[in-house]
C-alpha cells in the first residue's frame, strides 16, 4: 500500500465535513494609480470554484479579503472603474500570483503588472522559481517566435528550421533542468504541483512520472490541483506497460469494432486526429511499418480523436491509411480518452497477442524497426 496516497486520501474529507476556510488579506499601495481605478481579484474560493472580488483604489491604496483553501494561482488586475462593471476578460495590466492563507502586500506605482506582490510561502516559492527561469524562458520564447515564422512561411527554409531547432535544444534542456531541480527541492510547495501538472502530464509514462509524483508531500497532494494530478496519474497507470486494454468504437462504416477481436496479434493502437500536424507527419512511417510487418501477425488500429466525421475520413483518404480506423467523433471527450486520461496526441501503444501493453509511443523514421523488435516470429 502507498502510505503517501493513503494519508492524502484521509485528508480529502467527504462532503459532510467542512472545507477549511483559509482567510487571506491583501493590502496594496499603487501610489500613482489615480482616482478612477479599481483592482480586480480572480481567485479560487474555499470550495475550489472560480471567484471574483474588487476594490476601489483610494489615495493610492486598496484592500481585499476572503477565504480560499490550499494554495492556488490567482490574478490581480488594475482596471478603469467605468469599464470594470462590463469587463468580460482580464485586463492586460495584471499579474499572476499564488494565493493561500495569510497576509499579502502589493507595492507599485501605476501598474499592476510591474507591482511587487509578496505574501505566504507559495508566493515566495513562485517568485523564486520565476527569478531562476525568467531569462531562459524569455530566450526560448524569442527562439520559438523565430521558428514559427520560418515554419509557416510559404516557402520553408529547411536549413533555417534545423538551425533554429539546434539553437533551441540546449536552452530547453536548461529550462527542464531548472524545473526538475525546483520540484525536487520543493516537495511541499503548491507551485511544484502546478509545475508538474503543466509540464509533465501531456503524455504520462508511469515509469518516468513516478519520481516526480512520489516526491510531493501529502499536504500538497490533498489540494484541489493535487487531487486532479492524482486522478490523471491513476488513469495513466491503467494505460501502462503490462495492462490489458480493450474498447469498442464504431469504424468508418458505422459498424462496432472491438479491440479484443484482434487478440492473438500484435496491435499498434494509434491515437491521432486529422488536425494534428505531428500525427499526420507520423503516418508515412506507420504506413511503412504496416507494409513491412502485416504478414507477421501485426495490425494497426487508428483511433481518431476528431470531432467531425468528414475531416476524419478525408484525412484517412489523403494519407492512404489501409488499417482499421475507429472513432465516435467526440474528440477528447470520447470514452476511451477520458478513461485513460489521453489529453495530447500523437500517442500509441503496442499490444501483444495476450492483449497486454508491451510498449508505448513508438514513433519516428525507424518505427518499423522499433515495432519489429517486439514481434516474436
Amino acid at each position: 500500500m502507498n502510505i503517501k496516497i493513503t494519508i492524502a486520501a484521509l485528508l480529502l474529507l467527504p462532503s459532510g465535513f467542512c472545507m477549511a476556510q483559509d482567510k487571506f488579506e491583501i493590502s496594496g499601495k499603487l501610489s500613482a494609480a489615480g482616482t478612477d481605478r479599481m483592482v480586480m481579484l480572480n481567485y479560487i474560493n474555499s470550495e475550489g470554484k472560480n471567484a471574483k472580488d474588487s476594490a476601489l483604489v483610494k489615495n493610492g491604496k486598496f484592500s481585499l479579503s476572503g477565504t480560499t483553501s490550499f494554495g492556488n494561482k490567482a490574478y490581480l488586475s488594475l482596471v478603469p472603474v467605468k469599464k470594470a462593471v462590463n469587463e468580460t476578460r482580464r485586463s492586460s495590466d495584471d499579474q499572476l500570483f499564488y494565493l493561500e492563507k495569510g497576509n499579502y502586500k502589493v507595492a507599485g506605482k501605476d501598474s499592476m503588472a510591474t507591482a511587487v506582490i509578496t505574501g505566504a510561502q507559495a508566493q515566495t516559492d513562485f517568485l523564486n522559481y520565476t527569478a531562476q527561469t525568467q531569462r531562459l524562458l524569455s530566450r526560448f520564447k524569442e527562439i520559438t517566435e523565430r521558428f514559427t515564422k520560418v515554419w509557416y512561411a510559404k516557402v520553408k527554409d529547411t536549413v533555417a528550421i534545423k538551425t533554429i531547432q539546434a539553437e533551441a535544444r540546449p536552452v530547453h534542456a536548461k529550462i527542464e533542468k531548472s524545473l526538475d531541480s525546483f520540484i525536487y527541492s520543493h516537495p511541499d510547495s503548491y507551485v511544484s504541483v502546478d509545475l508538474i501538472a503543466e509540464n509533465k502530464t501531456a503524455v504520462i509514462d508511469p515509469v518516468t512520472f513516478e519520481p516526480f509524483y512520489s516526491v510531493l508531500s501529502p499536504r500538497v497532494l490533498a489540494s484541489f490541483n493535487g487531487q486532479k494530478l492524482t486522478a490523471k496519474y491513476n488513469k495513466a497507470k491503467l494505460f501502462g506497460i503490462g495492462k490489458t486494454i480493450d474498447f469498442t468504437l464504431p469504424d468508418k462504416n458505422g459498424n462496432e469494432f472491438k479491440l479484443s477481436s484482434l487478440k492473438g496479434k500484435y496491435v499498434l493502437v494509434d491515437f491521432w486526429a486529422s488536425w494534428c500536424v505531428p500525427c499526420r507527419a507520423e503516418n508515412p512511417f506507420l504506413l511503412k511499418a504496416y507494409n513491412e510487418l502485416k504478414e507477421k501477425n501485426f495490425e494497426i488500429v487508428g483511433v481518431s480523436l476528431d470531432d467531425t466525421k468528414a475531416a476524419w475520413l478525408r484525412a484517412v483518404e489523403q494519407d492512404k491509411l489501409p488499417w482499421a480506423q475507429v472513432s465516435d467523433v467526440k474528440g477528447f471527450k470520447t470514452e476511451i480518452a477520458l478513461r485513460f486520461g489521453i489529453s495530447a496526441i500523437p500517442q500509441n501503444v503496442l499490444i501483444g497477442p495476450d492483449g497486454k501493453v508491451i510498449a508505448k509511443n513508438l514513433r519516428g523514421e525507424d518505427v518499423n524497426k522499433k515495432i519489429a523488435g517486439y514481434i516474436v516470429n
